[in-house]
């Protein structure tokens, strides 16, 4: 009896010790090589050795960095070792001599990979290159981006339209999609699926569904669902579809990290949409399932939102003087109006003004006011945003407020921040950063909902 107890414990043991050790996360490998010369210029000798390369970890900017792999060269400039890491990245590298460093530069590392390097000094910055099926693949899709970005140009000023610009985009989104299949596995494929999926958006939002849920199970790429897709499923399918959706990839997905952004995008979802209640579950449970992500700025941001800025809460009150009119929260009641609080400078908000433009002159004719809460420091920078712009709605002065009380009372994370407020001064939709492309559809349900109220009696 006592030898199978014994051996009961043993068995225990080496369970424990076999479940440790797969819970550390596993080290990968990646071959790294090259070869460094020196220009005659600055040195004839034809001994290129001392030169080092060195790749770094480093988890937080006060955090000390760790070396993943360091070698020096030979006289003959070359260098050869193996990196040890724990996650497919791309990695500084540094570049020194007789401990000074030369230069920096980026190499992904993926396990099983080898990089090979080359470059000669003083000029790195112009000769060092990168070998690697990594990198050939990262600068496939880097090239496919700056020809793509040349055709867009063009199109925003408006020498390609119509049949013509859907033509060029299903090439490009088809491009996009071959790089993605033809390199599997890498950053750039990954990469390249996302840009696909992005320009399908744009004009053909079925066909963007069908390549979303070809990479619906590949973890890297289920926040593609989580964003893209449960958006189109929630206006074209329903909410109850869009979460059902939401569901099912968190039941396929086999990372924390991949997990914890489905939820939050499920929560935000249910917020969006009006579901408060559910919301607010949604969020408690989340705190629970990673208690790691309760405490960051995403939760106590979404916690005040869903508190205080909801759909359905009346905005907050806010008010300036322009001109000697006075417009605030209880000025603006009687009509729709869209508030902006944002930066002039920031470049997001710069694209997106002429569509702004355009909105508020189709909308206005059905009563839709815009309000700009400018978080610029000087008025010069206000000043000189609509030098060259019309300025057809209500913008506040540089510093017309307190600025701190503002970002609190808004909950302002990142700008710009818009609010879709109906006349009753209720919030309908809050909108961050590139949200805003779905603010058409609200503003019409706005004017949908207004034209069917029947008058009172």
């Amino acid at each position: 009896m006592f030898k199978r107890i014994k051996g009961l414990v043993a068995v225990l043991l080496v369970g424990l010790v076999s479940w440790s050790c797969s819970s550390e996360p596993e080290t990968k490998k990646a071959h790294i090589s090259g070869n460094f010369t020196v220009s005659d210029s600055i040195d004839s000798s034809g001994d290129f050795s001392g030169i080092g390369f060195t790749v770094i970890k480093r988890d937080s900017a006060n955090a000390d960095a760790d070396t993943l792999f360091h070698a020096v060269t030979d006289t003959n400039g070359s260098f050869s070792g193996f990196a040890k890491f724990q996650e497919k990245r791309r990695y500084p590298a540094i570049i020194s001599r007789n401990n000074r460093n030369l230069g920096r530069s980026g190499v992904i590392l993926a396990d099983g990979d080898s990089v090979f390097i080359t470059g000669q000094l003083p000029n790195l910055q112009e000769t060092l290159t990168y070998d690697s099926r990594e990198h050939d693949a990262m600068e496939t899709f880097q090239r496919l981006g700056r020809n793509f970005r040349r055709v867009m140009d063009l199109a925003r000023a408006g020498q390609i339209k119509g049949d013509t610009l859907r033509d060029e985009l299903q090439k490009w989104t088809n491009l996009y999609w071959d790089v993605y299949d033809d390199e599997q596995g890498t950053f750039a494929s990954n990469f390249a699926a996302r840009e696909a999926i992005k320009i399908l958006e744009m004009y053909d939002q079925p066909q963007m569904m069908n390549r979303i849920r070809l990479v619906d199970e590949h973890d890297d790429l289920s926040d593609l669902g989580a964003t893209f897709g449960k958006q189109y499923l929630a206006e074209n399918k329903g909410l109850d579809s869009a979460l059902v959706y939401m569901d099912s990839l968190a039941k396929m997905t086999e990372t924390e990290d991949n997990a914890s952004r489905i939820a939050r995008e499920k929560i935000k979802l249910l917020y969006d949409s009006a579901r408060v209640d559910q919301a607010q579950e949604e969020l408690a449970a989340f705190k629970k399932q990673f208690p790691e992500d309760s405490a960051s700025t995403w939760a106590k941001s979404m916690t005040y939102d869903l508190t205080y800025l909801s759909p359905g809460d009346t905005i907050p009150k806010f008010q300036f003087s322009q001109n000697g009119q006075v417009f605030s929260r209880d000025s603006l009641l009687e009509a729709p109006y869209i508030l902006e609080i944002t930066r002039l400078s920031n470049g997001l908000y710069q694209e997106q003004f002429d569509r702004t433009v355009v909105i508020h002159s189709i909308y206005k004719n059905y009563g839709l006011q815009i309000v700009t809460l400018p978080l610029d420091d000087s008025q010069v920078t206000v000043d000189a945003f609509f030098e060259e712009r019309v300025k057809p709605w209500p913008v506040a002065d540089a510093k017309a407020f307190d600025r701190e009380e503002l970002l609190e009372l808004f909950n302002i994370r990142l700008v710009p921040t818009r609010f879709l407020v109906d006349k009753e001064g209720r919030i309908v939709r809050k909108y961050v950063g590139n949200e805003f492309d779905d603010v058409i559809q609200d503003i019409q349900k706005i004017i949908n909902k207004d034209n069917n109220e029947e008058p009172a009696s």
